[in-house]
């Protein structure tokens, strides 16, 4: 059975997160590229049967976080403030990784 490289990319993006923290709600933090790439492969209503919400910002110790981020410095230094402070009860990091061009 084929399946189009937008289905595997979804396919596999649902898995990490299901995998990743358990059935518990959790918060899904995204930075812009992750997030173009996650918007182009997945439905929200899935990312929510998955026990997630895309609601960020505010602090909320009961609850998980994953992180699907790209491996840039500030992006970094953003989720290390966050460890700092604890923001969230446990987090879950993933790392994308980008194609080199030239």
């Amino acid at each position: 059975m084929d399946s189009s490289l937008i289905e595997i990319q979804r396919r596999a993006i649902l898995d990490t997160i299901r995998f990743t923290g358990g059935r518990d709600w959790k918060v899904l933090v995204l930075d812009e590229g992750s997030k173009k790439l996650i918007d182009n492969a997945v439905k929200e209503d899935d990312i929510l049967k998955e026990n997630v919400t895309k609601a960020r910002r505010p602090m909320n110790k009961d609850l998980d976080a994953v992180y699907i981020l790209s491996p840039l410095p500030h992006i970094v230094d953003c989720v290390m403030a966050d460890f700092e402070r604890r923001r969230y009860k446990k987090s879950f990091l993933i790392s994308t990784l980008s194609c080199a061009t030239g």
